[in-house]
């Protein structure tokens, strides 16, 4: 498998007042006459809300629509989404539209806390009410510190999230960076989870993090696309800067993780030449799109590519 890019789509410039930079985790939905992408921009202060913008079907790089606010205010005070929403994924369950979401609040002796919130929409994403203040992946034996960016597959009546969930703060070069490992749930109703504890894809090392994971099956193979990266000076361009991994499963449980078949890295040149990270992939007719950030995290803006088999 090989993912042939097809071009940039977006880059956050100030637009309507809020928007000071990156448009972070570009998370898609498909309806009948165009794909809605929802995406994370950051205020001047470094926290961050989602929005959305709309795109053609036949193609991606022409915007049809823009929403000008955001479709999600941060918590209040003490909650655990007070300084920040990044979109993670989205499911179709009961007519509604369950929007997964990573909530951030600022610590004081690491830089953070984040966890997964959810939010319904009845009318494709115009809107949300939140479900609870309080996270669905939540504090727990198994995630002390943070559990987030999961991915949903419904399987045999019952619901599979692959999400990240907190490793270790590690103190480098006086700065504490967070190091975070895919692991699993299962649901019956998408609400509340039943943590496995298990880590699916090893670490390469002490330094890994691994996160966004987005699946799709294929000829009954369910194929997995997460961002990897290193804790070592990863927020330039090298080997540590995030990179995508690979891995296959016959049952979303048991992985083999084969990283020379991810079929896309980083272009000579441009807006994804440093890094490529946050992936999620939709299928739209016969065609498999994936939406990724390039540099900066997402700084950048995000592209697309299409998958050939």
């Amino acid at each position: 498998m090989k993912w042939i890019k097809k071009g940039h789509i977006f880059k956050t410039n100030k637009q309507y007042g809020w928007m000071n930079s990156h448009a972070q985790c570009p998370t898609a939905i498909v309806l009948d006459d165009r794909i809605r992408i929802f995406f994370s921009a950051r205020l001047e202060n470094q926290q961050s809300l989602p929005t959305f913008l709309d795109v053609e079907k036949e193609d991606p790089q022409r915007i049809v629509a823009f929403n000008s606010e955001p479709v999600l205010e941060r918590g209040r005070r003490g909650t655990f989404d007070e300084n920040g929403i990044i979109p993670s994924y989205f499911i179709n369950k009961d007519n509604q539209l369950y929007f997964y979401y990573a909530g951030w609040s600022q610590c004081k002796n690491v830089p953070y806390k984040n966890f997964t919130g959810l939010a319904i929409s009845n009318d494709n994403g115009i809107t949300f009410i939140k479900y609870s203040e309080a996270p669905v992946f939540t504090l727990n034996k198994f995630d002390p510190l943070s559990a987030t960016g999961p991915c949903i597959i419904n399987k045999d009546n019952q619901y599979i999230a692959i999400y990240s969930t907190g490793i270790d703060w590690l103190e480098i070069d006086g700065k504490f960076e967070h190091t975070y490992l895919l692991t699993y749930a299962i649901s019956n109703d998408a609400i509340i989870w039943d943590f496995s504890g298990k880590i699916i894809i090893s670490a390469e090392n002490e330094f890994s993090a691994h996160c966004k994971p987005t699946i799709i099956k294929h000829n009954d193979v369910y194929h997995m696309w997460f961002s990897k990266r290193g804790s070592l000076n990863f927020r330039k361009s090298g080997d540590t800067a995030y990179r995508l991994g690979y891995a296959f499963s016959t049952d979303m449980i048991n992985w083999t993780r084969d990283d020379t078949k991810v079929g896309i890295s980083i272009s000579e040149d441009g807006w994804d030449s440093e890094m490529i990270c946050y992936p999620h992939i939709v299928k739209v007719d016969n065609k498999y799109l994936m939406f990724y950030n390039g540099n900066g995290f997402g700084k950048s803006g995000f592209g697309y590519a299409e998958l050939e088999f």
